[in-house]
């Protein structure tokens, strides 16, 4: 019997989990969405299309799979919410065509960080409120400068070998394309949106690159300071921003490789 191939958009509050990618004894949300299929018969290998960190949210999450068992798309989607936690939402489900790969098939991620000087409060647990004295001793003021933070993003913009802005331990395959970086504020709070957008990213490589626009938006790095780093291609020491200001936002793949899924309520 041949092998069909289906296509997942979550949703999900990464406060509760350890990340997407299973880690033996720890709550992820891979290990939530097997169980959820595993109790319906299906027993696959997921592909996410960005393994998303611990605490790190997610609006339009892909999740590629292939199966000899015939599904119905909205009935699996009914049927996965139904037994996943509260915190994940199976937004949309569809038939892919065959060999698309969740991660390999697409072209870009785009990721949202909120960051405030604070952030209002209903907004707290998803975005990073300042003043944060663990990253920020004896900060003499909250407030940010948007255009430093622009000035500093600037410099990440296009292809470059990002290992400045890895994880320790990454000596290899460090050369990344970031398409756009954004800085959007708020009118209506001392809240911003630093939207990034490129064809993949290293692990830690956003917070890193957050938390360094950061360091410039209070002051405490010049605008030139990402380009610095960057050509310095030494080890990242700079401030890491925390993982629940972070969300993966969209997921885009080539035209007619994935179709629209049907629309429906999302019940």
């Amino acid at each position: 019997m041949e092998r069909r191939f289906y296509a997942l958009r979550l949703l999900y509050d990464g406060g509760p989990f350890r990340g997407f990618q299973h880690q033996p004894g720890l709550p992820t949300i891979q290990d939530a969405l097997s169980d959820a299929l595993g109790s319906l018969g299906v027993r696959a290998t997921l592909q996410v299309a960005a393994r998303t960190d611990a605490g790190v949210h997610a609006l339009a999450q892909v999740v590629g799979f292939a199966t000899r068992v015939s599904l119905d798309p909205d009935a699996l989607r009914r049927a996965l919410n139904a037994r996943l936690p509260a915190s994940i939402l199976v937004l949309d489900a569809w038939r892919a065509p065959a060999g698309f790969h969740a991660r390999g098939s697409a072209l870009s991620r785009r990721y949202v960080y909120l960051v405030g000087a604070p952030a209002p409060e209903p907004l707290r647990p998803y975005a990073w409120s300042l003043p944060d004295p663990r990253a920020f001793p004896d900060l003499p003021s909250p407030s940010l400068d948007p255009d430093a933070m622009r000035a500093a993003l600037a410099a990440a913009v296009g292809e470059h070998d990002f290992i400045a802005f890895a994880r320790p331990g990454e000596q290899r395959g460090t050369v990344r394309t970031l398409l756009s970086a954004e800085v959007i504020s708020a009118s209506w709070a001392p809240l911003h949106a630093v939207v990034l957008e490129g064809k993949g990213f290293l692990r830690a490589m956003v917070r890193n690159l957050v938390g360094t626009a950061v360091t410039a938006g209070v002051g405490r790095a010049p605008p030139t300071v990402i380009r610095e780093l960057l050509a310095a291609r030494g080890r990242y020491r700079g401030v890491r921003a925390p993982g629940w200001g972070l969300t993966l936002a969209a997921v885009r793949y080539p035209p007619g490789l994935v179709g629209e899924p049907p629309s429906h309520p999302h019940a």
